[in-house]
């Protein structure tokens, strides 16, 4: 049996799904959670349309943030994309993309200092790491995309883990240990989406249906 402690009560069960998804990564400076939501996001797709006609600062040098950085050029006034490193580690296709939207603003060997703001977020200081030189952006919204953490803490001893800390499973969902299995954002894959976590989720309860039997 499978033992699970929750706050209220305790489980027994011969099977068990993980779907503990995956947390944005933070950047960690002073006054970041409280400004979520009054300027500063992780997601363009979510927040993106609510900054239609104004400055945006964008941090981030991989896909993610380049797809971000394209669609928030869409309709903001300028799109701010500040790197830490001197390069972007996205696909060329998109870096070939970026280069060609006029609204987006390429600044490398930024690392962010503060986040300026009175009710909400009003501007942005970097430091340039090569020059120590201080930079300030004048925003209305910062959006993080700096990679996603699975909260897979206290699994490691169940399942094997990729480099990244996610849950490697076979084609069946199931982890290392029997009747164990992980979906969603949890677990190692190339798609990270909602139709392709609801996939995950059949997949897994077929399968673990199954196994009871």
């Amino acid at each position: 049996y499978f033992e699970l402690v929750g706050d209220y009560n305790t489980y027994r069960s011969l099977a068990v799904i993980l779907a503990t998804g995956a947390k944005h990564r933070r950047i960690n400076v002073d006054h970041e959670d409280e400004l979520i939501g009054k300027g500063v996001s992780y997601c363009a797709v979510c927040d993106g349309s609510f900054y239609k006609n104004e400055d945006v600062c964008l941090i981030g040098d991989a896909n993610s943030a380049l797809q971000y950085a394209i669609l928030l050029s869409n309709y903001c006034k300028k799109v701010y994309l500040c790197t830490l490193f001197d390069k972007f580690f996205g696909e060329k296709t998109l870096i070939d993309a970026i280069y060609k939207k006029e609204n987006i603003l390429i600044t490398h060997n930024l690392s962010l200092k503060e986040f300026l703001y009175d009710d909400a977020l009003t501007g942005l200081v970097f430091e340039d790491t090569q020059t120590k030189e201080l930079k300030k952006f004048d925003c209305k919204a910062c959006f993080i995309a700096i990679g996603q953490v699975p909260n897979n803490n206290g699994f490691d001893n169940l399942v094997d883990l990729d480099k990244g800390g996610y849950i490697l499973t076979d084609e069946n969902l199931e982890t290392k240990t029997k009747g164990l299995y992980a979906v969603g954002d949890c677990r190692a894959k190339k798609v990270r989406q909602l139709t392709t976590a609801v996939s995950d989720g059949s997949i897994a309860a077929i399968n673990a249906c199954n196994f009871l039997k």
